[in-house]
This record gives structure tokens, sequence and C-alpha cells, in this order.
């Protein structure tokens, strides 16, 4: 099973995107928090181990950044149940290296996530497997 974890400080943009990933069946109820310290609370203590996440990350938010939430979730055990799509308004190319090079990012999305932007995930190998006809 895979769940969507939506990371983002800027309500609007939540709704939004809430409203996008239920519409495209990524995830019919879409978890948010608005603080990536919350989000992490929520992986390593309240998260089932028997589901995947799919976790919608912005760089840019106050108290927590992506990049230090990217590091912090490296010490959640059996971490490799996250799969980390980069959502962010940034357009530094070295913002993309580094997403690039992190075990755990699947993608890089320029916001607003799009209904294209939702197939092109449902295809990445890491997850089509929860996408595929039963």
């Amino acid at each position: 099973m895979l769940r969507t974890i939506i990371v983002d400080d800027d309500e609007i943009v939540t709704f939004l995107q809430k409203k996008i990933v239920s519409k495209c069946e990524l995830d019919p109820d879409p978890i948010s928090f608005k603080d990536a310290g919350e989000a992490l609370r929520f992986l390593s203590q309240d998260s089932d181990t028997e589901v995947s996440y799919l976790i919608m990350l912005d760089i840019n938010m106050p108290n927590m950044s992506g990049w230090q939430f990217l590091e912090e979730i490296k010490n959640v055990p059996d971490n490799d149940r996250f799969h980390v799509v980069m959502v962010t308004s940034s357009i530094d190319r070295k913002d993309k290296r580094d997403a690039a090079n992190d075990p755990h990012v699947i993608d890089f999305i320029e916001k607003p996530v799009s209904a294209k932007h939702c197939a092109k995930l449902k295809g990445i190998s890491k997850l089509e497997k929860y996408f595929a006809e039963s």
C-alpha cells in the first residue's frame, strides 16, 4: 500500500495538492503537514511499517527545510519505504542536482503540481507496482 504525505507550509498549495493527488488517484485521502518536523515525527513514531509513503516535500519551509528533512529521514528505521518528490518553486539548478543525488528522491517537480506530474509519478519504477491494474 502507498499513502501520500504532503509537507508544505503554504495552506493554499497544500489544499491544491491534496485535490490533485486525490483526483488523479494517487491517494484518495492524502495526509498533510505544515511543518516538516511534524511529518518526521509521524513517519518515525506513528506511521504504519507495512505501508510505503510518497512524500511530496517543499524545500523552503520555516523551522526545518526540505533538505534537513531528507537528512533526518535517513535515521528512521525502514526508511527505504519513503519515496520523496521535491515539490518547489525553486528553479535553482543546485537544488535539482542535490535532489538527484539523494537516494530517497524519485522526482523533482516545480509548483504547481499538475495531473501530468501525477501521471508521471505513477510510471516511476519504484511506484508503478502500487498502481498496476489487479
